[in-house]
């Protein structure tokens, strides 16, 4: 989907080098397929998608690349683990190359989250200085965090941050949700206080956790999606409605909170994670939740929740949660040989990472070898 006369429209094209929609994320899938499964071809193909990738890297516009999903941290992130799954150490000093071009690099203002965004940088930044040890990655993290600080929404004892441009003179609520909302930009700066021990960090976490925990709806057992929430002097307040979505609402979120309990050891935290839990579990039955297999808005992207829980919880049963969404998608669509349902509302079968089917393969490499292949969709 991309904007075309001033409304989204389905549009074909060929693939960027950006982990979200582009040839190093499927890279990724192909790599680790063919590390469970050798397979030249795979291989062959996993290469020349990382070709693809790096010919195309200055495609990507200044202004988009201190980005996770969208931009060069991210394509960064993708080729130190390909390099390291290949053995190929050009791919690796590419990736600290791109790193290294991102170091005290401009943002926009309203450029926060993990998404396309500041938190989702800092996020990486911090990954790689964990397995280098490099300093300069670490800085640059701290400078980020700082960033966020210093773009932060006050009120009471809460934080948050508005990541959605005003336009038309409206005005929108600072989002919860782990994309583009105020879990995942919390979580970056409790991984930042956690590896720096610095107080004001945390602090801002927890400040901004408080904010999504002041939204919370017992009813829904999620939290609202106030993307289509606009707020202006001449118009009533709208009833919030409710994503069920990695990129917005509970899976997403208890995602962030599982990692925040792991860190902290919150009993609060392990709470929220646990309602988060409950509210991704609970519509699972409902007619038509087949409809969407996608890591970004789809059930491939939900089961990350189950997974993650049962990991860190010592839980085998929210495995077999995520293996029976799995099993389902085998019945309905793979043993039949129905087109795979993704991501691209109404745009068929669409081959990228968190839309598509390399997203989808990649759930499945999740499901079957949860501790060798490392979520994409949460970066520690």
């Amino acid at each position: 989907m991309e904007v075309a006369f001033n409304q989204w429209q389905i549009v074909h094209r060929s693939f960027g080098p950006d982990l979200y929609g582009g040839t190093s994320g499927i890279a990724l899938f192909l790599a680790q397929l063919n590390r469970h499964r050798p397979d030249p071809l795979l291989e062959q193909t996993a290469r020349g998608a990382v070709h693809q990738a790096l010919s195309r890297i200055d495609d990507i516009a200044k202004e988009q690349r201190a980005s996770f999903y969208s931009g060069w941290a991210g394509v960064a992130w993708a080729l130190r683990q390909l390099g390291e799954t290949m053995r190929e150490p050009s791919w690796v000093k590419e990736s600290d190359r791109l790193l290294d071009a991102q170091l005290g690099a401009g943002t926009d203002l309203y450029q926060t989250d993990i998404i396309g965004g500041v938190a989702g940088t800092l996020s990486v930044m911090l990954a790689i200085w964990r397995r280098t040890q490099r300093q300069a990655l670490l800085d640059e993290a701290i400078r980020l965090g700082e960033i966020l600080l210093a773009r932060a929404n006050r009120a009471d004892d809460t934080m948050s941050w508005t990541t959605m441009h005003p336009d038309s003179g409206m005005q929108h609520r600072d989002l919860t949700g782990y994309s583009h909302g105020t879990a995942g930009i919390a979580l970056a700066l409790l991984e930042l206080a956690t590896a720096t021990q610095r107080k004001d960090f945390r602090e801002a976490a927890y400040a901004a956790f408080r904010y999504e925990r002041r939204w919370y709806s017992p009813q829904q057992q999620n939290w609202p999606d106030f993307r289509n929430d606009p707020r202006a002097p001449q118009q009533p307040q709208a009833e919030p409605s409710f994503a069920m979505a990695w990129c917005h609402g509970a899976p997403g979120i208890g995602l962030s909170r599982l990692r925040a309990y792991e860190l902290t050891g919150d009993k609060e935290i392990l709470l929220e994670a646990d309602a988060a839990i409950q509210g991704t579990y609970r519509p699972m039955s409902a007619t038509g939740y087949d409809n969407n297999y996608s890591l970004c808005h789809g059930l491939g992207g939900n089961a990350e929740v189950f997974i993650v829980a049962a990991h860190l919880l010592k839980n085998a049963q929210y495995k077999s949660i995520a293996d029976y969404i799995g099993q389902r998608a085998i019945q309905m669509i793979a043993d039949p040989r129905e087109p795979w349902p993704c991501g691209v509302q109404g745009g068929g079968e669409a081959p990228s990472l968190l839309l598509g089917l390399a997203g989808i393969g990649y759930f499945f490499l999740r499901l079957h070898d949860p501790a060798g292949v490392p979520s994409v969709l949460m970066v520690n």
